[in-house]
């Protein structure tokens, strides 16, 4: 159950955010939207998330479209 907890408030943390620069955006452009507006949305939307664990990889495309960022490496010391 606590992972759950977890994984749901991640979804809200993260669809916030990208609301959050929606709106933004869309103020920056100069559409105004009222207040009962943004009042009727809501951050709990998962229809875009893939719940059903199915992923799909093109092996051939697989760093193609460009470099792999570079990993952090943490000074070890043994």
């Amino acid at each position: 159950m606590g992972c759950l907890n977890l994984v749901t408030n991640i979804v809200i943390v993260w669809n916030t955010v990208y609301m959050h620069k929606v709106v933004q955006q869309l103020q920056q452009e100069g559409i105004e939207m009222a207040e009962s507006d943004l009042k009727r949305i809501w951050p709990t939307r998962h229809a875009h998330l893939n719940i059903i664990g199915s992923y799909h990889f093109d092996s051939e495309a697989i760093g193609k479209k460009g470099k792999l960022r570079s990993l952090n490496i943490p000074d070890f010391q043994p």
